[in-house]
This record gives structure tokens, sequence and C-alpha cells, in this order.
């Protein structure tokens, strides 16, 4: 094949280069980079050119690199250069000139920003690609269950693994600064006792704080002891805590529990909150293929640059870049090193690939849609199916020139099985025509030849978050749609300029919307001309001169806040002090607030800050229209959730992409997300907490210690006469029920059977007695289920707690289970026990949260709409002193614990004296009865 593609070349366009100078660990450098690319992303590629790695096949030519004009000290050709050395030696190319042609178009894509491969290990445990060696067997990984020991063990240990590291990090830099301000105090000080503890006591009180920061006694003596020395230990310059990047952890739940919210996933979402490594997924190859991903061959390809001016997609130029980098990916996989030995057998066995979109947010945007309305979530859709159609048809090429992968016989039915679903769901797409052709067309070709001759990679496709990789290509990976409408300008002087990004433009364009009309809700006027309030005549009536002003408008292009603006910063300390009378102390508050100072109220200053930077609030954009509200703003979680089932339904590996959650959100939350995704059918979850913010402070009030007690003198005590205990254990009585007793029966059914309750009460309302019965059993489980019942009921005679039987039995799990008809408070069950219980504890124990329903629905006796439909009672103060309380006559468990409290029964007092005028009355009756 020609690497050198017609449509490809067309699109890539490369990039202007200049030189900059970017800041390295041994200080600064000169590098020829993109002029597009800001520092911090010419940083990243630096980086990113560090880490690779260098070896070539034996005999291969080395390339020529020219500094002055290859881009980042030829790193990006030097990277394809490898690959086509080694793919000209494992037999990919048939030719030296076919492989120069793959490394030349391969270092196009990467200078003109079209794909970017992920950051890989320079060294490590590697199969040699030419050796021949015998292989031995890889570890087999157990998957891991959420209702398993092993399982929740693994999780636990992965949960105080992450704690322990968040916990390190912070203590490390605060004992250092405490350490650190010994040998201060030391310094500050003159005389033979400025190292004595008792003689100093700024030294005294650094030990002291040391101390309360973990330090030993040794540690402080011994820092004491430096800082007297030539060259005193300085902690602070020491290397933090290296960021600890966790493997991803999969672990299997049960899709229905976890959509009923069951507890077993509460440990897993404290992890989550700890950790991005944990996801949960429901079936077995979907964990396999998770966990797969931490050794896989990773790269991204920019979605966003096959997007004309116009919204037209380049289909053929971007099957041609898929297809490219596939083959370089796979390339990868066989060359690449990997963490351990076992990572290592395992891609040798599976050749997995990790192939992702990026920009997609930006390239929907730009054609004036949302990922959040239907039409930009079906163009999605659109182009995840032909991405995944390209990469396994360039897999099942390779497989057809090569040899698939060494597992595929064994998965051979699976795979085949998984292309005819993608295949039908690809037919049942609407629109984007010329789209779903070529990916029907390049999918069909891949069943075919997978039939025949197989697959070179296990999995190609995924759905990754990497955050180096996201910088260096400017745009989000997978999904994820736009989640900054903002991007920085870089001047020539090397100033950040807040600007709206391009997709946001041309978006607006779309839609008929100049862009204009939203520069002042999302970038502000940037100026103090005619802002209200804070303005520049009210600025000079509080005593700022022109020079100060001019000073704060420049300050403004760059800033985010007024706040930052109106600072020590902008202007002079000295100026302040003698305009406003403030002293050091008063500068140096973390409170102070010059605006306030200045006489500017709160509201004031909100008002002049939205006018001069712009909106926080997304709901701001329905200032401009509802049209371009629904273009700019973040997806909901449902549309997201939504999408993301779309498009996990025609790749080859679960999301890993977590879903965003606020700093202040806790486990409940999680939950909630982890219900809502099984219930909508996703592959996998996992969530990702922001952090605090860097101004968050708790309000904690100032309590004084409490003053010690004084030591109490010894009292003597006068030895007492021996006494010894005589237990005596008393007979446990069995509290029998009346023989007249009420009681309630339940019907319902529970995953098809059908289940009858009945219930038995003590004049009190409490219970003592149930009966089960099952419908159509066999004989032996209707009998077992009967004695398990007197067992039950002989045991709340004896005065065992209800709440110790529902503890016991709820959430228990065994056939038959699942959604639970005839009751109106429970919906779905795990088992018959789990049902039976969950009715007891509602109707008995008032625990509405083993409810699937809502209780405010219903009134007290469960049949809807109570008396008048809501009205309340009539109330009566005419009760007969002989009235007895409802609840020896009602049922409490039939009215669920809510009606009998306020009720009472009158007797038919008057009937006597009616009998007593009509004797003959009662003959009469009892005759005709």
């Amino acid at each position: 094949m020609s690497y050198l593609s017609p449509a490809l070349s067309a699109l890539a366009t490369l990039p202007e280069l200049e030189l900059r100078e970017i800041e390295r660990a041994n200080g600064f450098a000169e590098v020829l980079c993109p002029r597009d690319l800001t520092t911090v992303q010419a940083e990243a590629w630096m980086d990113w050119a560090d880490s690779l790695a260098r070896d070539l096949p034996a005999g291969a030519a080395e390339l020529s690199i020219n500094p002055e004009e290859d881009a980042f000290e030829g790193a990006m050709a030097g990277y394809a250069h490898r690959l086509a050395q080694w793919g000209l030696r494992l037999g990919y190319f048939p030719d030296a000139q076919t492989a120069a042609e793959f490394a030349d178009m391969l270092g196009i894509t990467l200078l003109a920003g079209l794909a970017a491969p992920a950051i890989g290990l320079k060294s490590g445990h590697r199969l040699h690609p030419t050796a021949g060696d015998r292989l031995p067997e890889a570890t087999e990984m157990a998957p891991l269950y959420l209702d398993d020991y092993a399982g929740r063990s693994a999780i636990n240990q992965l949960l105080i693994d992450a704690r322990a590291h968040s916990l390190a990090a912070v203590t490390q830099t605060r004992l250092a600064q405490a350490l650190d301000e010994i040998t201060s105090a030391i310094d500050r000080s003159e005389g033979e006792q400025r190292a004595s503890l008792k003689h100093n006591p700024a030294l005294a009180r650094a030990a002291a704080r040391a101390r309360r920061f973990g330090a030993s006694d040794a540690l402080i003596a011994r820092q004491i002891q430096l800082s007297q020395g030539m060259l005193p230990a300085e902690w602070s310059r020491a290397p933090a805590t290296a960021p600890v990047s966790y493997r991803l952890r999969a672990v299997i739940g049960e899709r229905d529990l976890l959509a009923a919210g069951d507890p077993s996933a509460v440990l897993a979402a404290e992890t989550a909150l700890e950790t991005d490594a944990l996801h949960v997924v429901f079936a077995p190859q979907d964990a396999e293929a998770i966990e797969a991903q931490n050794f896989a061959a990773r790269a991204a390809i920019n979605v966003e640059r096959f997007i004309s001016d116009e919204g037209a997609f380049a289909v053929d130029a971007f099957i041609d870049a898929v297809t490219l980098w596939t083959q370089a990916l796979d390339i990868e996989a066989a060359i690449g090193f990997s963490e351990t030995l076992d990572d290592g057998l395992r891609r040798a066995a599976t050749r997995p690939l990790a192939l992702t979109l990026a920009g997609l947010g930006e390239a929907i945007m730009s054609r004036g849609l949302s990922l959040g309305e239907p039409a930009g979530a079906d163009f999605a859709t659109h182009i995840f199916a032909l991405f995944e159609a390209a990469a396994v048809h360039a897999s099942a090429s390779l497989a057809a020139h090569l040899a698939p992968y060494g597992n595929f016989a064994i998965d051979k039915a699976e795979q085949t099985d998984r292309l005819n679903q993608r295949l039908y769901r690809i037919t049942a797409l609407k629109g984007h025509a010329e789209i779903k052709s070529a990916a029907l067309d390049l999918t069909q070709t891949a069943l075919k030849l997978t039939k025949k001759t197989g697959l070179r990679n296990a999995q190609v496709t995924a759905l990754f978050d990497d955050a180096e990789l996201a910088l260096r290509m400017g745009a989000g990976l997978g999904d994820r749609g736009v989640s900054e409408l903002l991007t920085v300008m870089e001047t020539e002087d090397g100033v950040f300029v807040p600007t709206i990004k391009s997709c946001v433009i041309s978006g607006l364009s779309a839609i008929s919307h100049n862009w204009g009309d939203v520069r002042p809700i999302l970038l502000g006027s940037r100026s103090l001309i005619d802002a209200p309030h804070i303005n520049v005549a009210a600025l000079k009536s509080k005593g700022l001169s022109e020079f100060e002003i001019n000073r704060l408008e420049a300050a403004l292009l760059t800033a985010s806040s007024l706040a930052e603006v109106f600072s020590v910063r902008h202007i002079d300390a000295a100026f302040i002090q003698d305009i406003w009378g403030l002293s050091e102390s008063d500068l140096s508050d973390p409170a102070f607030n010059l605006l306030s100072v200045m006489g500017f109220s709160e509201t004031e200053i909100q008002e002049t800050d939205v006018h001069i930077f712009g909106h926080k609030d997304p709901e701001s954009l329905r200032l401009i229209s509802d049209q371009a509200y629904q273009l700019l703003s973040p997806p909901g979680r449902k549309a997201q959730i939504h999408l993301r089932q779309s498009i996990e339904s025609l790749i080859d590996t679960p999301a890993t992409t977590p879903f965003r959650l606020t700093w202040d959100q806790g486990v409940v939350d999680v939950m909630k997300i982890y219900s809502l995704a099984a219930s909508s059918g996703l592959r996998a979850v996992s969530v990702h907490r922001a952090d605090a913010p860097s101004d968050f402070k708790l309000d904690i009030p100032d309590i004084e210690d409490s003053p010690k007690r004084p030591a109490l003198e010894p009292i003597i005590e006068k030895a007492a006469p021996r006494v010894i205990e005589k237990i005596v254990e008393r007979e446990r009585s069995r509290t029998k029920l009346p023989d007249r007793r009420k009681g309630y029966i339940q019907k319902a059914g529970v995953g098809g059977h059908k289940v009858y309750i009945h219930t038995g009460e003590y004049e009190d309302g409490s219970i003592g007695e149930i009966f089960i019965d099952m419908h159509k059993e066999g004989a032996a489980f209707r009998s077992l289920m009967n004695n398990f019942a007197i067992a039950i009921s002989i045991g709340l005679q004896y005065g065992v707690p209800l709440e110790e039987f529902v503890d016991a039995y709820v959430f228990t799990r065994f056939e038959p289970a699942g959604p639970v008809t005839g009751n109106d408070r429970v919906k779905s069950a795990t088992s018959i026990l789990d049902y039976i219980f969950r009715e007891l504890a509602i109707s008995y124990l008032d625990r509405d949260d083993l409810s699937n329903a809502d209780p405010a629905e219903l009134n007290a006796d469960g049949l809807g709409q109570g008396y008048f439909h809501g009205d309340a009672l009539p109330e009566t103060d005419d009760v007969p002193s002989n009235a007895m309380p409802a609840s020896q006559l009602i049922s409490k468990g039939f009215a669920r614990g809510t009606a009998t409290d306020n009720l009472v029964v009158v007797p038919f007092g008057n009937r006597k004296k009616q009998d007593a005028v009509n004797p003959a009355f009662e003959k009469d009756d009892v005759e005709e009865r």
C-alpha cells in the first residue's frame, strides 16, 4: 500500500516553525516548535521527546537530525524513523522505500497536529521482537467482584494506598517547613545560647510545631545540630512526593444491584473518590479489556482537524489517518516496553492497542451542534462508527499480511460475533450517508478477513483520559465535550491573553450568530472605561492618579478578577499605606481587599467584576439566545451517559474516561452515577472528583482548651469485705399471642413466583408471628419456608427484635429474585427472604430506606387518597370515656405504622337505650337472621 495518501497529504498542512526558549529541568533551551503552540504545550512535547526510546534494530541507519530545521530537536522525525525501521525488520514493509514513506507520513501527521502518541516507557520489560525466544505463559489474573471477599479486599487496599499517599504528600510539605523553621529560629538569634531550647523561645516554638507535625525528638535534635554547621539541612528543597500513577483496576458488579443502589458498591464509591484507577464493569470480558489498557500502546487522532471551515468531514483522509496510526501502534506493541514481565507476556499474546479520538466536542461545536442534543450525539456516533470500522479493518489487513494475535484461535467466535453485532448497529444508524456507507464497507470487509485470517489485535479502539496527551493536542479526548469556551493566546513577550476558542466562533457562525455578541458575556470588556461603579472617574475620586490607573488598565487584559488586579502586585505598597493609612500587616493579611478599603460595596465589586471579566455562570449564555445556550453549555449527566452508551456499543473496549464531580460531592453522588450508568446499559463507569479550591477555608471557631483538672491526691481505701458474686440466669419466657389477633396478608410476586405473607400482631401492634406460603412451588421448598416462618415466629415471641432479623436477611441473594409485583413499596428484591424482610421492616419498623417507592404518595391505608382527598379529619371533643385505642383492632403492619396512634374506636353507646324502648326489635332481628 502507498502511505503517501493524497487525501491525507492535502489535509496535513505543516505549521510555521519558530525558535522559542523552553524551560527544562537543567535550565533553558532554545527549541524549534510550531508557532501555534503555547509554551506550556511546547514544554509538554519536549517532555514527550525525553521519554522516547532510541533503540533501533541491528544494522539500521541512524536518522540525521538538523536542530535548526527539525521541530523539537527532531523528536517527531526520530519517533517515526524508529517505528519504520523496526517495521521494516519485522516484515511490515516490503522495502526500505515503503518504510521511508510510512515514516514521512507519520511525521507529517505529528507535526500538523492530526495525531499524537501517549508517553510510553523509555525502558523496562520487553520480549525481544526478533529473538524468537520461547515465552512462558503470563500469570492469569483473577477478576475482582464487588460481592466477593477477595475483590473487596483488593479495593480496600487500593483505598488505603491512595489515602496514605495523600497524607504523605501533605505531611511531607508541612513537616519540611516546620524543620526549616528550626534553622531559621537559630539563624535569627545571637549568642552562645541561641541553639538552646530553654533560652531561645523562637526555637522552642519551632521545635514544638515540628513535634506536632510528627517529627521525632531525635530528628528535631539532629536538625538543631545541623543548623549550627556550615551546611544546614534545607528540607523544603527536598523533592516532593512524586504523584503515584495507579494501574487501572476493574471490579465486576451486578448490573441490577447497582441500578437499585445496592450498598455493596459503597466501598467502590469511596475508593473512586480517592483515585481514578477504579472502574466498575458488569462483564468479565470488559474487566479484562480495561486491565489490558495498562500495557496497551496508546495514541489519539484529532478529529477536529478533519472538519473543514464549511463544516464538511474529510472521510477519506480520516480513514487513511486511522489506518496509518493503527499500524504504527501495532509496531509499537511489538517493540515497546512494559512495567512488568507479566505485562510484556500479555502484550505479546493479545497485542492490545488503545487508539482514541481527540477534539470530538470541538468538531461537533464547530458545526453548530451540541453533544447534549440528538443531532450532535448522532453525528458523534457516526464518527466513532467510522473510526472503529477503519481501525478494525486495518487490524484485519495486518493479520492477513502478517499473522493474527496469539490467542485469536480461542477468541475467534467472540470476535466474529462482535463484528456481526457492530454491523447491525451501523446499519441502524440514520443520516450522514457518506460516513455510514464507508463504515459499512470497511466493517463488512473486516468481517470477511477476520473469518479467514483473523485479527492482528485483540482490541484497537478505546475511550480513555490522559491529561498530558490532551494538553499536547490542545483538545479533550474521547467523548468529552468542550469544557472551557476560552483559551489563551501567547504574545511575543510571553504574556498569556484569554481569548475565545475557534470552535466557539465557528459554531456561533453556523447558527447565524455573531461571536461579538458572546464576547462581553464570556470575556467581558477588559477595561475600566464605562465600567459600572469602579471606573476611571470613581478611582480618581478615591485618590488614584493616571499612572496607577494606567497600570491597572494594562493588568486587566491578563487577569481573571478585580481582587487580582487591585493588589500590591500592580499598585505600590507604599502608595497604598500613605493614602489609606494601612500597615504592612494589613497588606499581608490573606483576607485583605483593597476595593473594600477604598469604600466599594460587595455588590458594586461583583457587578463591576462581571462587566470587566465576563460571567462565570453558564446560565448567563441565555442572555444571548436559547440556541446559543444549547450550543455552548456543557451536556447534562443523562446526555453524557446516553452518548457514551451509543459509542461504547461501537468500539472495542469500555470507556475509562471518568465522569466529573465537583470537589464537595461525596459517596451518595457516586452511587447515583453508578445506578444511572448500570440502568442505562454502560459497560463501565468511573468518576473523578475535582480538587478543592486553593482559597477554600473552613470557618472553624476558636475554642479554648478546657483547663486541666488538678491532680487528685490518692485515696487509700480500706480493704472491703470479700463478696462472692452469684450470677442467676433468668429463664426466658415466651409471650404468646392472643387467641383472637389482628394482622394483614400481603400477596406479591418475586421474579415471577407468588409469595403470600400473613402476619399476627400483639395488642400493641407489634409483630409476633409470620406465615409464608409459596404458590405452586415444590413440597420441599414450601415446607422449608413454612418451618422457617415458624422459627422466626418463635424468635419474635421470645423477644428477639425484628431489627435483628431484618439486618440478617435483607440483601441476601439467591433465586428467585428480580422485579416485585403486587407490592406498592417494594419493587425489586435479591431473594425471597430479602423481599419478606423488606416488607416487614417497612410495615413495622418504618424503614423507608428499604423501599423502592415514595411513601409520600401513599396514605395510611396504602390505597391512595385519604379522607376527602387530603382534607384533615374533623376535630371533635365528644370522645366517650370508654373509647379504646384503635391499635387494638387495626393492624399496625397493614397501616404501616402511620394511622393508629391518633385513632380511637367509639362504642355504640345508644344501642341499649334503643333496645329498651323497642325490645321486639332484637327478637325480630334475631329471627330474621
